[in-house]
This record gives C-alpha cells, sequence and structure tokens, in this order.
C-alpha cells in the first residue's frame, strides 16, 4: 500500500514539473525591449523604435583595455505605424523573435506629440497592453525619442537596464526631476485635482559647453536652473534627466528646469535633500552652499470666499552648511540667523516665480487640489467646481523657514594670514 502512494506521488510530482514548462520559449524565441521611442511619424502617423539586447556576441567581461563591460550589445528597430499594437506586430515579422516589454525601462515620447496633444492617444494603447509594467517609467523627449534611444548607452561595468535604474534614481539625490511612471501621467490625465507632469530627458552633445572665453566674472548661476540637454558640460553620459514637462491635459503647455523641480517638490513633500548655492549676504560677489532636507511636512490650508480660493503654504526645511567662499565668521550663533533669513528670502522668491508660472499656465501640478476638495460636501459638487479652471484665481502666500543644524566640520573660519609684503 506504501509503495503505491509513493508511486502516486512521484508520478504527480513528475506530471506538475513537466506541465511547468509547456509554453516555456528560449531565450533566442523572444527580444526583450528595454527601451520605446515614440516620434511623430512620416510615413504614417507614428514612428516607434524599440531598444532590445542583441543575439550577437558582445564579447567577454573584459576588453582590450582591462576595463570590465556588461558583454552585451544592443539593436533598434524603427517602424512607422498608426499605433503601437501595430507596431508591435510588424516587429515580430522583422524579428523573427516575439516583442516582449516585462523588462521595458523607458518609454520616451517626442515633445513634439506632447505639445500636439497627442500623448493621450498613444498612452491609452499602451496602458492596456498587460505586458507593460505598472512601473514602466516615461520621459518626454527635447529632441527625437529615436536619437535618445540611440544614444542611451550601459555605464562601464553595468547593463542598460541597471543603467535607466540608476538615472532615475538620481531623482532621490537632487529632486532636480521626480520619478514618475506612465501610469501616473495617464491618471493624472483624467484627474480633477491636478495637472500632470512628466520627465524630461534630452541628449546634451555639449554644445553649451564653451572651451575658452572670457574668464568667468562674478555672477553665479543658480545649480540645475537648466532644461534637460542644456547644462553645460564636457564628457559623462550623452543622455541626462532633468525637469519637468507641465501637461494641461494631454496637452504639454510648459517646463520647469531642475531647479524648479526641486522647488516644486519641496512643496509637494518628496524632496528628500539637494544642495543649494546662494548670494553672500555680506559680500554678495562668493556664494554659500547648503544641503536642505526637508524639517517637517508642507502645511497647505485652503478656504474660499464665493468661488475664489486662498491657499496658505508653508515651507519647513533645515540644513548643514557646506562651504562660505567669503571666509567670514557665520558659525558664530549670533551670524547664523543671517544666513537662514538670506536663505528663507531665496526659496521664497523661486517659490513665488513657479507659483506665478503655474497659474499664467492654470495647471494645479502642487496637488492643491487635494487639499480643497475637503471643502466640497460631495463629489458632484466638486466635479460642478471644475478645480482646474478656478485655480488661476487662486490667491497665494507663501511662507518659509529654514534652519541650520550643523557648520559642517568647522566650528569656526579662521582669518586667511598673508605676509605683510603680499597683504
Amino acid at each position: 500500500m506504501h509503495r503505491i502512494i509513493s508511486l502516486e506521488i512521484l508520478l504527480l510530482v513528475i506530471a506538475l514539473v513537466f506541465s511547468g514548462c509547456y509554453d516555456a520559449r528560449e531565450i533566442n524565441d523572444v527580444a526583450y525591449v528595454l527601451l520605446v521611442g515614440v516620434d511623430m511619424g512620416v510615413s504614417d502617423r507614428f514612428r516607434v523604435t524599440f531598444k532590445f539586447p542583441s543575439l550577437k556576441s558582445g564579447g567577454g567581461q573584459d576588453d582590450s583595455s582591462g576595463q570590465a563591460g556588461d558583454g552585451l550589445t544592443y539593436d533598434t528597430l524603427t517602424i512607422d505605424t498608426p499605433s503601437f499594437f501595430a507596431a508591435s506586430e510588424l516587429a515580430n515579422i522583422n524579428l523573427a523573435r516575439s516583442i516582449n516589454f516585462m523588462h521595458t525601462q523607458f518609454i520616451v515620447i517626442s515633445e513634439d506629440i506632447a505639445r500636439n496633444g497627442l500623448i493621450g492617444e498613444f498612452l491609452a494603447q499602451i496602458v492596456r497592453n498587460s505586458s507593460i509594467r505598472y512601473s514602466t517609467r516615461l520621459l518626454i523627449s527635447k529632441g527625437s525619442a529615436a536619437e535618445l534611444v540611440e544614444m542611451l548607452e550601459p555605464i562601464e561595468g553595468s547593463d542598460l537596464t541597471k543603467t535607466c535604474e540608476n538615472l532615475a534614481r538620481q531623482s532621490e539625490e537632487t529632486g532636480m526631476f521626480v520619478d514618475l511612471a506612465l501610469y501616473d501621467l495617464h491618471d493624472c490625465m483624467k484627474s480633477t485635482y491636478h495637472q500632470p507632469i512628466a520627465v524630461l530627458a534630452a541628449v546634451n552633445r555639449g554644445e553649451n559647453f564653451v572651451e575658452e572665453g572670457s574668464v568667468w566674472g562674478n555672477k553665479y548661476q543658480i545649480p540645475g536652473d537648466y532644461y534637460a540637454g542644456d547644462q553645460p558640460r564636457k564628457g559623462g553620459g550623452k543622455v541626462e534627466l532633468m525637469g519637468l514637462a507641465i501637461f494641461n491635459g494631454t496637452r504639454m503647455v510648459g517646463k520647469l528646469t531642475g531647479h524648479e523641480s526641486r522647488i516644486l517638490a519641496m512643496v509637494k513633500g518628496n524632496f528628500r535633500k539637494g544642495t543649494l548655492v546662494i548670494p553672500d549676504p555680506k559680500q554678495p560677489g562668493d556664494i554659500i552652499a547648503f544641503e536642505v532636507r526637508p524639517a517637517r511636512k508642507p502645511q497647505v490650508k485652503i478656504w474660499f470666499d464665493g468661488d475664489k480660493p486662498f491657499i496658505d503654504l508653508k515651507l519647513h526645511l533645515e540644513g548643514d552648511i557646506l562651504g562660505i567662499q567669503s571666509g567670514i565668521h557665520y558659525e558664530d550663533p549670533g551670524m547664523l540667523p543671517v544666513l537662514e533669513n538670506a536663505l528663507e528670502r531665496f526659496i521664497k522668491t523661486e517659490l513665488n516665480k513657479i507659483l506665478e508660472k503655474t497659474q499664467e499656465l492654470n495647471c494645479d501640478i502642487f496637488y492643491f487640489g487635494h487639499t480643497a476638495v475637503k471643502h466640497f460636501a460631495t463629489i458632484q459638487e466638486w466635479e460642478a467646481y471644475d478645480w482646474n479652471s478656478h485655480y488661476k484665481d487662486a490667491e497665494i502666500k507663501t511662507e518659509v523657514r529654514f534652519y541650520i543644524r550643523r557648520t559642517g566640520t568647522m566650528i569656526h573660519t579662521s582669518e586667511t594670514k598673508f605676509s605683510r609684503e603680499e597683504q
């Protein structure tokens, strides 16, 4: 009897093991798409670009220079098509492999499509595809999405998937863009509480980097106050993420720089830390650098006078001194309020500029609507009020509080000593 039971269990295990492989496919049969680019088409409505690992050998783990590599090469395929599904189907024919989107990292859509209001039409097809993960990130490309997909290459010692993940993770380190998924944009387009945003991306060719010219004077540029692709630099990765695209419904109507995106993150409560630079309050030709982080959650109060909304916004920040160019002894407890007040004025001025910009566009990207809705008894009353149309009429009062917690590794800036002749 025990032998019969054991035999039945063995047969059951064998059946389960082999049944799990009935639909298995070899790696050679599937093309795992890592990047998708979407541009305005020429022969058809859209031009879709797919990037996926090649079946060709990419060499060993070490190249001739001795540097580690991921051992992979990548191919691209570009197709003019009327829809996303048609592009996938045509890609299967051209590759003789099945297109799979389970590992897709970025979906890149050109700014032309975004400004023409066609992004909603394309996203409606993508979000219905069950093989595309909810966490797949969406980018708005300053130029050609196909070119950006081509130029995005893995860094040394990594693969393309890890490179994309590291790029997106920089939002936590700098706050100069927000880590958003494609479903965030699609869902926000349907929202009655706020308007959508998306991450800006571009190929940086180093065109703004000046090799020779007049020596820098005493006017500094706010760090990160650029749109993607405009930062003066030489070397590094060819693709950069910086700033945000602002949408009104399905149409892109404006942009925020990396610096402005960081201020937005402070208001929305998802800012972690970042470096801010301001002019020295006592010696404006020099600068002072701070590491800034939230001290507590932002406070937002909203009330109404008739149909007119009033918004009271308070930011609570803290941080450390990173550098004092002038050498003035700001570490003294009596001098710390001078720096705190200077940074408060700086952030308040920048915040008011961004609020004014978004009100001119009539786009609540700060999510104030999530607080305003609490003043309405029913969802029908809220929808009849139409917050997205009234945001431009809001009167907004701002207040910023900043506290210096540490002065770095120095508690006193000593005076620099010169010889008498040098003085």
